[in-house]
């Protein structure tokens, strides 16, 4: 979570937009033709907005340009008063960087189809300048209505091939984007890769805002899925135990697991979708925020399985709850069943 929020805010300090006077452009154009011929293109001119305590980039132009050898596009930032050959350095430089991050990425893409990964992925493996550590994301496009046709998104061999890459190091984070979403990643799609900076429905977003915010996601994949070790306040033993035991049974016995060896489990873009919270608090929870779920599999019905803790009211305690429920969400009926993990009772669902 903090990875999205750092993000979003420097995508909001940022404060893109496509802004620029013609003397400013005509400068670029020039030293782009002069100096690079037909190899660059220019795809955006755009003033970085003052923003405080970002002052340094006062009165800044970011300029996005499109490498037409490798197909990537890199950003310099460019001061007005400065000169074309100050341009002319910045532009060298930062090529230099995009053609260096592109071979690593290719590099990467390549493992991945020699896993058997096929179809429509793209991956970003580089040093996050965030946690300074190579992180490795990979974003597959999938069908995601066909759960609720109770059909999973794809078949056998792509199942090996994730669960392999899942245990690569260092372990990637697998990210699966519905496919209606292919067009507005397009640019990575067709080259099976993120480069240092895409436009993704027109926007620049860098690698590192990538990297760390999950994009669209609506689904993750993990070989282990580890539940969050405060659900419960340890003051509360016997619902703790409940909890975990809870969810320790749902990770045990959860179909996709035992057949391919990978947890699926949902993004909050899911939750909303399916409007789990408001089913929640319709069955008389007084919260509807899931602590652990899990995408299962019962009798050939594909099932969101989750764990809904309400903090107690007037407590001294922050991990201190009012009670732990489970919950399963049949996805192509529409279908909820919620149970008192103490007292075992049904409270909602037949």
């Amino acid at each position: 979570m903090l990875g999205k929020w750092i993000a979003g805010m420097a995508s909001a300090l940022l404060g893109l937009t496509a802004c620029s006077t013609p003397n400013t452009t005509a400068v670029i154009e020039q030293t782009l033709t002069s100096h690079f011929a037909n190899e660059l293109q220019l795809v955006s001119t755009r003033k970085l907005q003052p923003s405080e305590p970002f002052a340094r980039w006062q009165g800044r132009y970011g300029v996005y340009v499109r490498d037409r050898v490798t197909g990537d596009d890199f950003m310099v930032r460019w001061e007005k008063s400065e000169d074309a050959q100050a341009l002319l350095g910045k532009l060298h430089a930062a090529r230099a960087e995009q053609q260096a991050f592109g071979a690593n990425q290719q590099a990467a893409l390549a493992t991945l189809k020699n896993a058997g990964l096929q179809a429509d992925f793209f991956s970003l493996k580089a040093v996050s300048p965030l946690y300074g550590n190579m992180r490795w994301a990979i974003a597959y496009f999938a069908d995601t209505s066909a759960l609720q046709r109770n059909h999973e998104m794809w078949d056998a061999a792509t199942w090996k091939a994730l669960a392999h890459i899942a245990r690569m190091t260092p372990q990637p984070s697998i990210s699966i984007y519905p496919h209606t979403l292919k067009t507005a990643y397009a640019s990575p799609l067709s080259k099976g890769y993120h480069g240092m900076i895409e436009f993704i429905e027109g926007e620049p977003q860098t690698f590192m805002q990538s990297q760390d915010s999950g994009g669209e996601s609506l689904w993750t994949l993990d070989d282990q899925a580890i539940a969050a070790p405060h659900i419960v306040s340890a003051q509360q033993a016997a619902l703790r135990e409940a909890c975990y035991a809870a969810i320790e049974a749902m990770r045990t016995e959860n179909y996709f697991f035992k057949h391919h060896g990978l947890y699926m489990q949902p993004t909050r873009l899911v939750y909303e979708a399916y409007k789990i919270p408001a089913q929640l608090k319709a069955s008389g929870l007084r919260q509807g925020h899931t602590s652990f779920a899990l995408l299962d599999r019962i009798d050939g019905r594909m099932v969101l399985r989750g764990i809904v803790a309400p903090d107690a009211l007037d407590s001294v305690d922050p991990y201190a709850v009012s009670g732990v429920y489970a919950y399963d969400y049949f996805l192509a009926s529409d279908e909820l069943i919620v149970r008192n993990l103490e007292s075992g009772q049904r409270i909602a669902g037949n």
